[in-house]
């Protein structure tokens, strides 16, 4: 099934990516993008399918198959980056409302989406669940809207307007020049294109197969299949959208880029826009805000979840486990929901900038935890080699696919290293340009600071207490495979500040998580 976090990384952030490769880049990115998210969600899977548990993708798995340091860096980087993907989600809510010039009536809209989110968080589970499956349900009837639109008009026009069909792909073209001009300028705007489109796919592979690991856990089998299903569906309702898209605007239209302030109106808006029709242009517009809300919600739940989950096995302070008597982590919702803050940037800057920055950071942090799975798959298959057990659930791109996602992730934030090396072209010449590109590198390099800071403060403390580990080699389950596996499991917790210890040979079973994650 299609998870509810997708829609406004899609609505909004293709945008700009068209306004700087053009439609043949857009396309072009959504179906590489894609194929790389398949292959890692198809390594993850496998991980998953051999010993199913709750949290084992976002959590246990980095404990169990790499080194400590490595576990706590990626659960840690997971949970920060799913908080702060609701503020991006705000500050999309007034990008797509037009908000985009900073001034106090941003911050009662701000507080009012944020407060929103929050107390959909405060309800049972069960009726978060059931408000989860309506607000799917209705981003799912947008996007599909959107598509129906965008083919009616390319075909046959609206009253008043030509056929469009292919015509922006001819004027203005299929490939954007970004920085410099000519073939260099193409390739540098596919580049830039990859980086602004990765957004839709943040944490999108982690997500799959964790729904996957709650709901089929006592059918292994069903986690590799179900993934596939999911990732292929997602990924083929991205892909054509995007093509869509080049149908609605041209790539040199001013609103995609807020006049080069950042994120600005959706190609699917602007082209209804150029149709004149006022109020098909103010639904879309509702239905992108309410799009942002809903998956503003699910990240919230996924962030405070794995909040208390990364609690309950012992890797954060108990406090993060109390519940409240409608059985909601209310404390773990709170710390998440804290990040909600940055939102409020964007009363003092243009909302534009302030999604640009927190776009760029959390699209590094994917970008990273998509580089951890990818070697948690690696040491996984290579100690079930090692210990002479037979995969049964195993992805035939494998392991190539994983070696393929490496070199794809690590050369994301690499992309934007080489596209600073080039110098801006003159405010004059290119307003939309000058002086965009240090605001959109700073974030990077925060990212990968903080990931850093995170791993080698972990390493520095268990070099304290036991020396200095690396990856650890330690006798494995032969998960599924064997009856009984899940029985040799070890109980008991272990407090927080003493996760950098390794653990007995039983510990090679982390901890199962206590909550159940959401869709």
């Amino acid at each position: 099934m299609i998870i509810p976090t997708l829609g406004t990384g899609l609505f909004i952030g293709a945008g700009q990516a068209l306004a700087v490769g053009g439609p043949a880049a857009l396309v072009g990115s959504y179906v590489f993008i894609s194929i790389l998210m398949y292959c890692l969600a198809t390594a993850v899977a496998e991980v998953a399918a051999h010993q199913p548990r709750t949290f084992g993708t976002m959590i246990t798995h980095g404990y169990q198959y790499s080194s400590g340091h490595l576990g706590f860096a990626l659960a840690y980087l997971r949970w920060y980056s799913l908080a702060l993907l609701v503020p991006f989600e705000v500050t999309t809510a007034m990008v797509s409302l037009g908000q985009w010039d900073p001034a106090p009536s941003v911050a009662v809209r701000v507080t009012a989406v944020t407060l929103a989110i929050f107390l959909f968080n405060m309800l049972p589970e069960r009726e978060f669940m059931r408000s989860e499956i309506l607000f799917t349900g209705l981003k799912l009837f947008t996007t599909i809207g959107f598509i129906i639109v965008s083919i009616y008009m390319a075909i046959r026009g609206m009253p008043g307007t030509s056929i469009r069909g292919f015509r922006y792909w001819h004027e203005p073209g299929p490939l954007s020049e970004y920085l410099v001009s000519g073939h260099g300028g193409r390739a540098l705007g596919f580049l830039q294109c990859l980086l602004y489109i990765v957004i839709a796919f943040s944490f999108i592979p982690e997500l799959i197969v964790q729904r996957a690991e709650r709901r089929d856990s006592e059918t292994p089998s069903s986690i590799l299949r179900s993934t596939r299903l999911s990732s292929l569906l997602l990924f083929t309702l991205y892909t054509l959208s995007a093509f869509m898209m080049t149908f609605m605007s041209p790539f040199d239209e001013p609103l995609l880029t807020n006049n080069g302030l950042g994120a600005g109106a959706s190609p699917f808006v602007v082209g209804i826009d150029r149709a004149g029709i006022r109020a098909l242009s103010t639904l879309a517009r509702a239905l992108i805000c309410i799009s942002s809300l809903a998956s503003g919600r699910s990240f919230l739940y996924h962030s405070s979840r794995t909040l208390c989950a990364l609690a309950e096995t012992g890797h954060a302070p108990t406090l993060f486990t109390a519940r409240n008597r409608l059985s909601v982590p209310y404390v773990a919702v709170i710390a998440s929901a804290l990040f909600s803050i940055f939102g409020y940037l964007s009363v003092s800057v243009s909302s534009s900038s302030v999604h640009n920055s927190l776009m760029y950071f959390i699209t590094t942090s994917g970008s990273i935890s998509w580089l951890g799975a990818c070697l948690v798959y690696i040491r996984f298959r290579r100690q079930t080699s090692e210990e002479g057990f037979v995969q049964v659930y195993q992805s035939s791109i494998q392991p190539y696919g994983a070696y393929l996602s490496i070199a794809g992730c690590a050369a994301l934030p690499l992309a934007n290293c080489l596209l600073m090396a080039f110098p801006s072209p003159p405010a004059d010449e290119a307003p939309a340009l000058s002086g965009l590109k240090i605001r959109n590198a700073v974030p990077v390099y925060i990212s990968i600071g903080t990931f850093w800071m995170l791993y080698l403060s972990h390493r520095f403390r268990t070099s304290l207490t036991q020396g200095f580990t690396s990856f650890r080699t330690v006798p494995i389950d032969q998960g599924q495979n064997k009856v009984g596996a899940s029985s040799a499991e070890s109980s008991g917790q272990r407090v927080w500040w003493e996760m950098a210890r390794p653990r007995k040979e039983s510990s090679a079973h982390p901890v199962e998580a206590g909550p159940t994650m959401g869709p």
